[in-house]
């Protein structure tokens, strides 16, 4: 019979009554609370006392080396020993590292506070006024061109002032370099989607003036607070932009448009 095995009969698995706790229970009942945590049940903080205990122990189950001269008694029987002495060694270190994954997943699963990494659900990405400030910023190219009333179109709800103020209806800036752009708009009447939408043109000085560059529908949203600002959407590249305007198409726009409803024009020098 190997040391190993001597030992293992040898070992006693269960405390008498009244007993000292072994160290085989308490690695039980870790594991059994690991299990209960798992199954809903909530845990309890680790007592003080007993995470003490684990710290002030967790030495005497880990392998130590000793740098020292055998005794002589110790050559007597050192191939029994020996392995008798690795096997107790090892089944020490597997046990001790089982109460450790134990107590670590009892701590996973127990509903106490613990720090998590920010969700990057909670980052909230800038808003279009922001990239519209940004672009402006970054690019000293941008032109910039204030929206006009075109016709008496209803859809032109601003005061009388708005209207003839410059840049009272708001603005649109383009960026010929980046084929970035933003509109913005003030006393444009809110639509219903689903039976009409407005719809950006630009017009390029190296394309036909009747076939401008679609560049988008959008809508306004009759919850608008203040300015709307809308990303231009451009289906093809500009050389360099002279003018935009705004009409009034079916949902989802069209190819060509007859500019039977024109409210707001824009024009650059």
């Amino acid at each position: 019979m190997s040391g190993f095995e001597e030992e293992r009969q040898n070992t006693s698995w269960e405390s008498p009554p009244g007993g000292a706790v072994s160290e085989w229970e308490i690695t039980a009942a870790a594991v059994e609370l690991a299990l209960l945590s798992r199954g809903g049940t909530p845990l309890r903080e680790l007592p003080a006392d007993l995470a003490e205990r684990i710290r002030d122990e967790a030495w005497r189950f880990l392998p130590q080396v000793v740098a020292s001269a055998p005794r002589p008694e110790a050559r007597l029987g050192h191939e029994e020993r020996g392995s008798r002495s690795a096997g107790q060694s090892w089944l020490a270190v597997g046990w001790w590292t089982a109460a450790c994954l134990a107590a670590l997943l009892a701590w996973q699963w127990s509903p106490l506070p613990r720090i998590v990494p920010p969700s990057a659900a909670v980052l909230q990405p800038p808003s279009l006024a922001e990239l519209r400030g940004r672009l402006l910023t970054a690019d000293p190219g941008v032109v910039t061109a204030v929206w006009k009333k075109a016709s008496d179109d209803p859809s032109v709800i601003a005061d009388q002032t708005d209207i003839e103020t410059a840049g009272g209806l708001g603005d649109v800036v383009w960026s010929s370099a980046r084929q970035e752009g933003f509109m913005r708009f003030r006393g444009l009447a809110a639509n219903d989607p689903t039976v009409a939408q407005y719809q950006l043109w630009i017009f390029d000085a190296e394309r036909d003036e009747a076939y401008p560059v679609d560049g988008g529908v959008f809508d306004v949203p009759a919850q608008a607070d203040g300015d709307v600002v809308v990303r231009i959407d451009a289906r093809l590249p500009i050389s360099r932009a002279t003018a935009f305007a705004i009409t009034v198409e079916q949902p989802g726009g069209v190819v060509v448009s007859s500019r039977g409803r024109l409210p707001l024009l824009a024009t650059l020098p």
